[in-house]
């Protein structure tokens, strides 16, 4: 049975087993039960992708040349 299948299982209104006793039986950590992904805006994939295209062109740059050469 795979990780996201026994997160499927937890109940969390579940009176009779604390949430940290259904985690340790079903052997999965308690941080990716409480954990929701966060999503990027478009103004982060843009600069994401700009970054990328820099480093192409450009593989020997450090990060502060990066930097420099954003718009």
């Amino acid at each position: 049975m795979s990780s996201s299948e026994r997160r499927q299982m937890i109940r969390k209104g579940n009176t009779d087993l604390s949430l940290p006793r259904q985690c340790k039986l079903l052997q999965i950590s308690r941080s990716s039960v409480y954990y929701t992904p966060v999503g990027f805006d478009q103004a982060t994939i843009d600069l994401m992708h700009e970054i990328d295209r820099i480093f192409t062109k450009y593989p020997f740059f450090s990060s502060r040349q990066i930097a420099a050469y954003l718009p």
